[in-house]
């Protein structure tokens, strides 16, 4: 276990060991990053806006994200719940499980997943435009962990999730 630190490096700020604990980062400016690193059951609140953010071998954290401008990492983690506010235009999840993201539709379309050598993830998005959330109208689709692959006449790679997928 890495000892439990909070602490500014140039623009990131670096949150380490916190266990059972609600982690506020909400003063963070919007020209910042976080990095939270072997963090378990905890609940990360972020600013309204900021660049960044990534999660290094944490377990059972959830992240209440307002706006990234840039992107979210997830790596080597376990029981990741990612609720978006507004806007997260990439995020990449290598080496994890059981990471579900909630998301608006409005944000569906701009947002970008890649993933690699991970399983169990996926993405809630609410259907629901209205703003009340009495209205709320969520639909699951899974992050594909799986895909064939074949070579066609052109000796070209073709990639497709796999059948197991509907």
């Amino acid at each position: 276990m890495v000892p439990k630190t909070f602490e500014l490096k140039g623009e990131v700020w670096n949150v380490c060991g916190y266990v059972d604990e609600v982690v506020d980062l909400s003063s963070v400016g919007r020209n910042q990053s976080s990095t939270l690193c072997e963090c378990t059951n905890v609940k990360v609140k972020m600013p309204e806006k900021m660049i960044s953010v990534s999660l290094i071998s944490c377990k059972n954290v959830e992240v209440f994200v307002n706006s990234l401008i840039s992107s979210m990492e997830i790596t080597n983690c376990n029981n990741v719940k990612v609720r978006v506010k507004t806007m997260l235009p990439a995020c990449s999840i290598d080496k994890s499980q059981q990471v579900s993201f909630w998301i608006s539709k409005e944000n569906a379309s701009m947002i970008m997943f890649t993933s690699c050598k991970s399983g169990d993830m996926n993405v809630n998005i609410n259907r629901n435009t209205s703003g009340n959330p009495d209205e709320d109208d969520w639909v699951e689709q899974p992050l594909h962990e799986q895909f064939e692959h074949t070579i066609n006449e052109n000796l070209k790679v073709i990639t497709k999730p796999s059948s197991l997928y509907p």
